[in-house]
């Protein structure tokens, strides 16, 4: 038989009989199908559970005793039933309960951990189940869909029209400490000419200093002055200290909105860029 239609997966429904409630996972279900399917994999990958059956009836067997039993719809159907309603409450008659934790349930559920994650749960958890079952190869939209970058704006219509008239800055954090104890990265980046100063800091406060030497720098060796200063609203920016010595200098301070890296989307191209290149080398 071949059937047609949009699958939605339900992780477990819950059938109570006259003498049984039974937990089944997974159940798949289409919107215009009349009836539920179940899978008589499901019970006979349970140690102990046979089959057996003709066009009268099909019984699932629990170590040779009657578990569940399915019958015809009617005289030429060779869809089997089961008289059963879901939903039910547990009930005190319950004696037998079938359920197998699915990967794709406790993934999304536990808000995306990785595999190992769950591979070991049962360890430090619990209650936790210790037989899900790890796919191989398992592709979660939702995990992909995070991982990817988020969208460009749009390009700036805007340039410097001269040297150092905007510069763009930003601070990058290192996975791990440098040989060296390096743990940050300043980036400088001049909006005109695209080139671009980085100096290493060993903590996130030494980048008042770097950016003195930086200023100091550009007076010295270029013979001019920096107009503005581009950066995000991280807090190494919008200390007392720091927007103090951009005053002092007449520097007009411009920053992006929290949150909101693409307005400071040149500072955070040239750290990709470099990042990037380091992986490689």
């Amino acid at each position: 038989m071949c059937l047609v239609g949009i699958w939605v997966l339900v992780p477990s429904v819950t059938i109570e009989g006259s003498e049984h409630m039974i937990r089944v996972a997974p159940v798949y279900f289409i919107p215009d199908l009349s009836s539920r399917l179940l899978s008589l994999g499901v019970f006979l990958r349970r140690s102990g559970f046979t089959t057996k059956g003709d066009n009268q009836h099909i019984a699932v067997l629990q170590n040779g005793q009657d578990f569940i039993t399915f019958y015809p719809r009617n005289v030429y159907s060779t869809v089997y039933t089961v008289n059963t309603y879901l939903g039910a409450k547990p009930s005190i008659r319950a004696a037998e309960e079938i359920f197998f934790p699915d990967y794709e349930t406790y993934h999304r559920r536990l808000a995306h951990p990785s595999k190992e994650v769950l591979q070991k749960a049962g360890k430090y958890v619990k209650g936790f189940p210790s037989d899900i079952q790890i796919p191989h190869q398992h592709i979660c939209p939702g995990c992909e869909q995070g991982k990817k970058t988020n969208k460009t704006f749009p390009p700036s219509k805007t340039r410097a029209t001269k040297p150092f008239q905007i510069i763009h800055s930003d601070l990058k954090l290192f996975p791990t400490e440098l040989y060296h104890k390096y743990k940050y990265a300043i980036v400088f980046l001049d909006d005109y000419s695209s080139k671009a100063w980085t100096t290493n800091l060993r903590t996130k406060d030494a980048a008042l200093p770097a950016t003195k030497k930086f200023i100091a720098m550009v007076e010295t060796q270029y013979k001019t002055n920096i107009v503005e200063w581009m950066s995000d609203a991280g807090g190494e920016y919008k200390s007392k200290a720091f927007l103090e010595l951009l005053k002092d200098k007449g520097i007009r301070i411009s920053q992006s909105i929290p949150y909101v890296h693409q307005q400071n989307g040149r500072a955070e191209r040239l750290i990709r860029t470099l990042t990037e290149k380091a992986e490689t080398l």
